[in-house]
């Protein structure tokens, strides 16, 4: 079946896939997990506002969770932004997350993915040491990066706790913007703010870019995003990781 003509005045909208790749593993269990759930079931209505104004976007959401293995949270086909509802998740088990950079290298695969479409926004949340062998982890990343829409995409890194329970190098290697780095959220203020920062200004930037967005194998853009929050804690909170 093919698409009629467009009409004079019809707003043509065009696709941003959206991924959240969240961490399951027993240390997440408590503050972290529950912290967490309530961030992004918050932010969903705050992406749909901020979006509000570029109408010519389509936010599609899918969610990777991982522990033991990865495996789909919400997916794997993907979910108009308006329609998504964020499912809590639960803690056990360690930490794949070499499996879940597979995962979801194998949906922005070429074929998977539409060549018109905006960049990718991928937002990895953990708070612990991948336990997948350091050798499968070096090839996930190597494997997403060899991707044509796997170099476009935003990619962004939340470490949950403090800087021993996770190797910051590591995750590095998955950010896409190493000017910003792995954002750092010791405290659930910080959690639910850097939440909020990622997802929205990764959902703008990669939509609002100069890029026409034609072919990603002969587009290197490189989508410009704005500095992440200085998030101050109250001296009262006690609330730590």
């Amino acid at each position: 079946m093919t698409n009629g003509p467009v009409l004079e005045g019809e707003i043509v909208k065009r696709t941003l896939q959206f991924f959240w790749l969240v961490d399951c593993s027993g240390s997440m269990e408590g503050q972290k997990i529950a912290s967490l759930n309530r961030a992004i079931q918050d932010v969903i209505p705050q992406i749909q506002k901020a979006v509000s104004a570029h109408p010519e976007v389509q936010i599609m959401m899918r969610a990777i969770k991982f522990s033991n293995d990865a495996s789909w949270h919400v997916g794997p086909n993907p979910i108009p932004l308006e329609k998504f509802v964020w499912p809590e998740v639960r803690a056990n088990g360690v930490t794949a997350t070499a499996q879940a950079i597979n995962l979801l290298a194998n949906e922005l695969d070429i074929e998977k993915m539409n060549r018109r479409g905006y960049p990718p926004v991928c937002i990895l949340l953990s708070d612990g040491f991948c336990t997948d062998p350091e050798s499968e982890y070096e090839k996930a990343i190597q494997n997403l990066n060899s991707l044509p829409w796997g170099k476009r995409s935003v990619k962004l890194v939340i470490a949950i706790g403090k800087d021993r329970e996770y190797d910051e190098e590591q995750l590095l290697k998955f950010v896409s913007h190493q000017e910003i780095g792995v954002l750092k959220a010791d405290t659930p203020e910080k959690l639910i703010a850097y939440i909020q920062w990622a997802s929205i200004t990764a959902s703008i930037g990669a939509s609002v870019g100069k890029s026409k967005a034609g072919d990603p194998a002969n587009d290197q853009h490189n989508v410009a995003l704005a500095s992440p929050p200085q998030v101050q804690v109250a001296s009262s909170s006690t609330d730590v990781f």
